[in-house]
């Protein structure tokens, strides 16, 4: 199973520059794929500079934001718009998964059906850039949302688009704080087009590397190859200080829970 890492495990830019010192960094690693984090913008501008780390990009986050559900139809617009300027910025990179957040998390069913139209958006223009949007399974988080829409829920919603542009991103440290992960496998089956991967105690979604939690990985991931999954084992994880011996010594252990896979 190929190796991949999110660049979400550096913090914010700051400064434009530093994109390419973390690419540097990933590939000095041993890691030869990336997912663009959404916290990493503005990338058309760079590609060259990417290009020149040698890593190559698995897949892209989206930032959509929780205006895609406004009942206000000029700001639902809006915030589709930001989104569909990101696609186009990134769209060299087509045809990759493209994550988007499943932000229906409220009991009335009005943003609800404002977060569908959103996604309609988006879905026609991942077709036109060949991008396959991937809706990630949600965190359970009782603190913050009113209510949690299981992975039947998202498979399903996907499923209503009949495309083959339109895919599941199986976030393994959301969906085990409340759902059985190979239940969730089974699921999405045949929907999966991409994994987050990284581990949690359980209680909250603490995205920590791979193998420092109670997430049977392996099993996991062997659930989800069974059920289709074709791409790399994408990890997630955040790091306070994500210098070059960690991230090897993430790839390393990574690799090991992959071995054979």
């Amino acid at each position: 199973m190929l190796l991949s890492i999110s660049t979400s495990i550096f913090p914010s830019e700051g400064n434009p520059t530093y994109l390419l010192a973390f690419l540097q960094k990933i590939k000095s690693a041993g890691f030869d794929y990336v997912e663009l984090g959404r916290k990493h913008t503005n990338i058309s501008p760079r590609i060259e500079e990417i290009e020149s780390t040698g890593v190559k990009i698995w897949a892209v986050h989206g930032d959509l934001p929780r205006n895609a559900l406004s009942s206000d139809n000029s700001l639902r617009l809006k915030a589709v718009e930001e989104e569909l300027r990101r696609m186009d910025d990134t769209a060299v990179y087509a045809p990759c998964p493209y994550v988007i957040h499943y932000l229906d998390r409220l009991m009335d069913p009005r943003p609800g059906r404002q977060f569908r139209k959103s996604i309609e958006q988006l879905h026609e223009k991942a077709k036109e850039l060949g991008f396959v949007l991937s809706l990630e399974t949600a965190p359970y988080k009782p603190q913050v949302n009113e209510r949690y829409p299981d992975s039947e829920e998202i498979a399903n919603f996907v499923r209503s688009f009949e495309s083959p542009n339109m895919r599941v991103t199986v976030d393994i440290n959301h969906s085990n704080l409340k759902e059985d992960l190979i239940q969730v496998a089974a699921n999405c089956r045949g929907i999966v087009g991409n994994i987050h991967v990284s581990d949690n105690m359980g209680k909250w979604e603490d995205h920590m590397p791979p193998g420092e939690g109670i997430i049977n990985i392996r099993g996991v991931l062997l659930a989800l190859i069974k059920c289709g999954y074709t791409g790399p084992c994408n990890v997630e994880c955040h790091h306070q200080h994500p210098t070059i011996p960690v991230l090897k010594q993430i790839r390393i252990n990574i690799g090991k829970i992959c071995e054979n896979l």
